[in-house]
């Protein structure tokens, strides 16, 4: 990487940013594939600055920034980690491991150290900061794969989000969104996994109905490319004549995951009706 710092405004006045010699920013999200096996290179802490400065360039409700990030370095929590999910190991060791945290917690104390109390409806309160989160996240990962990074966010670390929440010691008004890994690609980059077309997703003036022949093409096209998905449940539903993308939608969807969540958010201040 350039070493080369030029001068840019995001947090206000000139302040030094690793330079790099980025992609098209189209190409860079055309190309996002996630990234599952990682090189042993470590990530620079200019790296990781110049990671975070884009995850704060993203949009914001009204500025209100309302989320962050936690680096977990300490060998120990992700030890932790790897006991509560040993089935994303590989995404626990990776070079540069953040959780994205939904935040109001800063918001409450600012309103309580400025003399006012916290009285947003608690829904759209928690609306709001995971949108936030999201689209730093987003802006995060377009920034790291346009200097050959590779990501990979996780959210089954929610199957445990009160151990999570304990774990990083979040305070009353936070609530873990996901994990994301990050980390120079061990492998050559795999097929891009193909989406739903724009006529399944792009609406004209008021919602379509869906058009399951749409549906029906993509599952080809998806199983064409990238091969048919691993089916979902089967324990729970049994093995499919055909895995396909849209199959493993219905049986994801039909069971109940994550049941603790919502006990998780309560529990860290959210969802209550305001006094």
């Amino acid at each position: 990487m350039n070493k080369q710092r030029t001068e840019h405004l995001r947090y206000g006045s000139p302040s030094a940013i690793p330079a790099v010699e980025s992609r098209k920013t189209i190409d860079t999200l055309l190309s996002h594939q996630s990234c599952r096996a990682f090189s042993d290179q470590p990530i620079d802490d200019e790296v990781k600055q110049l990671l975070f400065a884009a995850a704060q360039s993203a949009p914001s409700k009204s500025n209100l920034q309302q989320f962050s990030f936690i680096d977990v370095n300490c060998s120990s929590i992700r030890a932790e980690l790897i006991q509560l999910f040993p089935s994303i190991r590989w995404a626990l060791e990776a070079p540069m491991l953040i959780f994205i945290i939904g935040d109001t917690h800063r918001t409450q104390e600012i309103n309580r150290v400025r003399n006012h109390t916290f009285r947003w409806e608690q829904t759209d309160a928690f609306l709001n900061a995971t949108v936030d989160a999201s689209l730093a996240l987003a802006f995060m990962i377009a920034a790291a794969e346009s200097i050959s990074i590779g990501t990979c966010p996780v959210s089954k670390v929610r199957e445990s989000s009160e151990a999570i929440a304990k774990l990083l010691k979040l305070p009353i008004g936070a609530f873990p969104i996901c994990a994301c890994a990050f980390g120079y690609p061990q492998n050559e980059a795999q097929p891009i996994s193909p989406r739903l077309p724009q006529s399944v997703i792009v609406h004209r003036d008021h919602y379509q109905p869906i058009n399951f022949s749409e549906i029906d093409r993509y599952d080809q096209t998806y199983n064409r490319i990238a091969g048919p998905p691993k089916a979902r449940y089967p324990e729970k539903f049994g093995e499919p004549n055909q895995s396909t993308w849209s199959d493993n939608v219905a049986r994801q969807t039909a069971v109940l995951e994550r049941p603790d969540f919502r006990d998780m958010c309560e529990s860290q201040g959210l969802f209550r009706k305001q006094s």
